[in-house]
């Protein structure tokens, strides 16, 4: 059994030390108990862990204390990028498109999400951080055509850091939050990834 204590450790560390810890114990098997004391944690390892194929369970000791137990079956092996190869992932980390006059950019930032709602193979994955983060938000003009792709299986992930430092997390509104390390391998293992 492999214990990670990562109380007062921001994501991605949790992370990175449970998948860590999985790694090592993969080829003889057995658990990994990691202890957080936030929920953004708790679902950034169990989404970590469905995409391994793993067994996850979780419990609140107290109020700021939860223990995530890992399952690792004997000889288990982890997906490879190229196992899980994405096609198309789009990286928005501004929400203006190209340089230049800032309201010239939202309009063709937004002529451009509308765009992709009208592609016969929507992209498989939207990025979206620093002020990127504004996009998916409450107030964000570009929110309708998001949910037209999210609805064609196109997945959507914020920034929680981003979310934090621009005081958005209470008002996202489509997609889910994810951290650094999350969309390091969102990218890593797309087959083509597009900068904004």
């Amino acid at each position: 059994m492999k214990k990670i204590n990562a109380l007062g450790k921001p994501c991605p560390i949790p992370v990175i030390e449970a998948k860590k810890a999985i790694r090592e114990i993969q080829s003889i098997g057995g658990t990994v108990e990691i202890l957080v004391d936030n929920e953004v944690a708790v679902k950034n390892i169990e989404k970590m862990t469905t995409g391994l194929g793993l067994k996850t369970t979780h419990e609140t000791l107290d109020l700021d204390e939860i223990l995530i137990e890992i399952t690792v079956p004997n000889g288990q092996e982890q997906n490879r990028p190229e196992d899980t190869a994405s096609e198309v992932v789009i990286a928005f980390g501004r929400k203006t498109m190209g340089d230049g006059d800032p309201d010239l950019g939202e309009v063709l930032l937004k002529s451009y999400i509308y765009s992709l709602t009208e592609l016969d193979t929507p992209p498989e994955h939207l990025l979206f951080f620093n002020s990127g983060a504004f996009l998916t938000n409450q107030q964000s003009s570009v929110l309708n055509d998001l949910k037209v792709l999210l609805e064609k299986g196109t997945q959507i992930s914020t920034c929680g850091a981003c979310l934090d430092f621009y005081q958005l997390k209470e008002t996202l509104a489509i997609g889910e939050i994810t951290n650094m390390y999350g969309i390091t391998e969102v990218m890593a293992q797309a087959k083509k990834v597009i900068n904004f």
